[in-house]
This record gives C-alpha cells, structure tokens and sequence, in this order.
C-alpha cells in the first residue's frame, strides 16, 4: 500500500467506525488506480471519544519536527562540496540545529564561485569567494560554519536583551 493511501485510509476508517460502522470502507485519493480495502484493525473503536483519542494519537503535534533546516541553492560541484560539508559540520553545532540557512552560490568562470549563507529571513551571515579548487574548500567551510554560529548566538542574545513590544523586528 503507498503512504499517500495509507494516510488517507486510516482517518477514513476511523471516522467510519467512529460513527458506528462495523465494516471496513474503501479509500482513493484522487487518481486513476482502483480502490483499496482497508483491514480492519484487531482493536475496534466503540465510542465517538475512543476515535478522537486515536486520531490525537496519531497526530499529535507534540512530537518534534523539524527544528533547523539547510538549504542548497549551489549550482557547481564547488558549490554543492560546501554545502555538503557545511552542513555536516552544522549537524554537530546545537546552536546551528534549531536554525532555517540556506547557501546561496554565483559562479564565475573568471573569479571562481561567490558563495554566502543567509539566515530565515534572508540576512547574510556569511559571505565568500571560492577558488574552483576542491581542495580549498575545508578550510572556507570551518570558517563559515564558526561565523555563522557566532553571528547566530549574538543574533540570539541581541533579539532576547532588546525585546521592546513597539519596535518590529526588522525596526531595530
């Protein structure tokens, strides 16, 4: 069964046996292929609060997500050897865990790539011009990943000090 159907399935059958149906029903999202019969679990769900509780259950929005995120905007294997790296060393830093960066690459055939990071809300927080060489790549990597941790705890510190409720964020 594909997880599109299974997903779909589930809260059909729930809801159907929520409102007192004893038979398992039949799910399609929309598309060409047929139908699928869904079995029904060994557990039957007698009451309306009994289906709601499974529903909460199921998805629950206490269980964490995805907290930080790292965007590839690169377009060269320069570009895409940084990102890589940069975001396997980003893995390892918690203060760079719950933050959303995206690395943004302009390649030159002449000077090489211009590479640069920018945090949620577009702010640059580290910018670079790479060498075509791979084997420079290390070092530009360890040093952004160092500025952007930086640049992101002082971001953190001066957001959490300076918490005034009649300036908007991009005032300050």
């Amino acid at each position: 069964m594909q997880p599109q159907y299974a997903l779909v399935a589930g809260c059909v059958l729930l809801l159907s046996l929520a409102w007192g149906g004893s038979r398992p029903v039949l799910a399609q999202v929309a598309s060409d292929e047929p139908a699928m019969a869904i079995e029904e679990s060994e557990e039957t769900i007698e009451t309306p609060g009994q289906a709601e509780e499974e529903l909460e259950r199921q998805f629950s929005l206490q269980e964490p997500g995805i907290s930080g995120l790292v965007i590839d905007r690169t377009v060269t294997m320069t570009g895409r050897t940084f990102y890589r790296q940069f975001s396997q060393l980003s893995l390892e830093r918690p203060v760079l865990n719950n933050v959303v960066l995206t690395v943004h690459e302009r390649p030159s055939a002449r000077w090489g790539s211009q590479v640069w990071i920018t945090r949620d809300n577009n702010r640059v927080v580290y910018q670079a011009t790479m060498s075509p060489r791979l084997s420079d790549i290390d070092g530009y990597v360890q040093a952004a990943v160092e500025q952007v941790e930086n640049l992101v705890i002082r971001q953190t510190l001066t957001e959490a000090l300076a918490d005034d409720p009649d300036l908007a964020d991009e005032e300050l």
